[in-house]
C-alpha cells in the first residue's frame, strides 16, 4: 500500500511539472515589470514613501548631470523622507541609451517654453553648423538654462505620474495579496 501511494505522489509531480520547450514565453518588459512589482513589494515601508523615493529619482533622472543623478536623489530621498533604494531605480529612466532622446525632448520643451511665455527667441542650435564652432560656445549658456528650464519642467511632470503610478501599483498589490490571504486561511 505505501508502494502505491508514492507511485501516485510521483505521477502527481510530474503531471504538474512543465517542460521548458512548452513552457509559455514571457516578453522582457513583461519579465523586468513583475521583477519591478516584486522589488517594490519586498521593500518594507510604506507605500507613499516607497513611490515619493520613486518619484525623486524620476525627477533627479530627467537631469543632464551625468554620474550625479543617483547622489542627487540619495540627498533630496533623506530630507524628503523617501524611499532611498527606490529613489535610486528611479535614476534608471536615463542611461546611455536614452540619453539623447531625454535631453533633446527636454531641450525643445524648455526652448518652447522661452519662446511662447517669455517670448525669448531660442535658436541657438538652428545656426549651428559644422564649420560655425564659435557659434555654439558663445550660446553655451543659453542652451544650458534651455536645457535646465526643459528638464525641470518634464521632471516634475514625470515624477508626478510616477508618483502616482508607483502608489497605484503597490496599493493594488497590496490588495491582491490580502485577498489571497484570506482565502488561504479560509481554505485551513
Amino acid at each position: 500500500m505505501l508502494k502505491n501511494k508514492s507511485k501516485s505522489i510521483s505521477n502527481d509531480t510530474e503531471k504538474r511539472s512543465i517542460p521548458l520547450k512548452n513552457r509559455k514565453k514571457i516578453s522582457p518588459i513583461k519579465r523586468y515589470y513583475k521583477y519591478f512589482i516584486w522589488r517594490l513589494l519586498s521593500l518594507k515601508e510604506k507605500p507613499e514613501a516607497i513611490a515619493r523615493g520613486f518619484a525623486i529619482g524620476v525627477f533627479t533622472g530627467s537631469f543632464p548631470f551625468f554620474g550625479l543623478q543617483m547622489i542627487g536623489a540619495l540627498l533630496l530621498a533623506i530630507i524628503l523622507r523617501a524611499n532611498k533604494v527606490t529613489a535610486m531605480m528611479g535614476t534608471w529612466i536615463s542611461n546611455p541609451f536614452t540619453y539623447v532622446p531625454i535631453f533633446l525632448f527636454n531641450y525643445k520643451i524648455g526652448s518652447f517654453i522661452l519662446e511662447k511665455i517669455f517670448k525669448i527667441q531660442t535658436n541657438y542650435l538652428d545656426e549651428f553648423n559644422s564649420e560655425s564652432w564659435q557659434n555654439l560656445a558663445d550660446s553655451g549658456a543659453e542652451i544650458t538654462i534651455t536645457l535646465l528650464l526643459g528638464s525641470v519642467c518634464v521632471g516634475l511632470t514625470l515624477s508626478i505620474i510616477a508618483y502616482y503610478f508607483v502608489l497605484t501599483i503597490i496599493k493594488n498589490q497590496n490588495k491582491t495579496l490580502h485577498k489571497t490571504s484570506l482565502k488561504k486561511k479560509d481554505k485551513c
